[in-house]
């Protein structure tokens, strides 16, 4: 009897393990921290998002792999489905393949400019060089107006290095992570005056074509109970976001 329970035990665990390959996602975001970067000793993804997905793991049961991509590179992966699914601002452009799914967090967007450089209207932007992440749409009063200078960078760091040579005016996008950035590279004494442009959703969202769209109600429901008892707040603190 005991030979028979244990072959039983044995079966449920590969039917497990062949449950959990067959729900299996990947999941693409963008290499930048605090919201995920490569960690160099482990060759692994560490920082919010990661640590997220690692809750949503454990409270559905899914599988799910992480790879990061710079910004503009990410919309192509999703397009083509080579990755099924992505945490990341929600953007007009991409619903055509995209079918949007519960809401993780919210993000301000806007213009932090070189200290010395006022900026307290939109007007203040006129003639001034910017740095802006290519694909990155900040609206479309910033997007088509003639009299800014964009300079389009792959990541928020290139635009603060600039910034810091004097080759720039000001770095545009998501303001807590261009000041995050700046903490971590000591550069926080080169910003200045901050103009916010809008607030924007960072929601969970699926490539349309994606096998794995049956897996979204759940892993919805674990970002709701996630943002409900306060565990996505907690790991953001954990990554010195706010």
């Amino acid at each position: 009897m005991t030979l028979v329970l244990r072959l039983i035990a044995l079966i449920l665990v590969l039917l497990g393990s062949r449950n959990a390959l067959a729900t299996e996602l990947r999941l693409v975001t963008i290499d930048v921290a605090p919201w995920a970067s490569t960690d160099a000793a482990s060759g692994k993804p560490i920082g919010v998002f990661p640590e997220l997905v690692a809750e949503i793991q454990r409270r559905t049961g899914y599988a799910i792999t992480i790879s990061l991509q710079p910004f503009a590179r990410i919309p192509h992966e999703l397009e083509s489905v080579r990755e099924d699914c992505t945490i990341l601002v929600w953007s007009d452009e991409w619903a055509p393949f995209m079918v949007r799914g519960e809401l993780v967090s919210t993000h301000v967007f806007g213009v932090v400019a070189r200290k010395g450089i006022k900026l307290a209207r939109f007007e203040d932007l006129s003639g001034l060089d910017v740095s802006v992440l290519r694909g990155l749409s900040l609206g479309q009063r910033f997007d088509t107006e003639q009299s800014i200078r964009r300079q389009f960078d792959t990541d928020y760091l290139m635009g603060l290095r600039k910034l810091a040579h004097g080759r720039l005016d000001a770095v545009a996008g998501a303001m807590p992570t261009i000041r995050f950035l700046a903490r971590q590279e000591g550069l926080s004494g080169i910003l200045g005056d901050e103009l916010v442009l809008s607030e924007v959703d960072l929601p969970f969202q699926c490539a349309k074509g994606s096998t794995k769209l049956s897996t979204m109600p759940a892993i919805n429901q674990a970002i709701r109970d996630m943002r409900a008892d306060g565990t996505i707040d907690r790991i953001k603190r954990e990554y010195d976001y706010f």
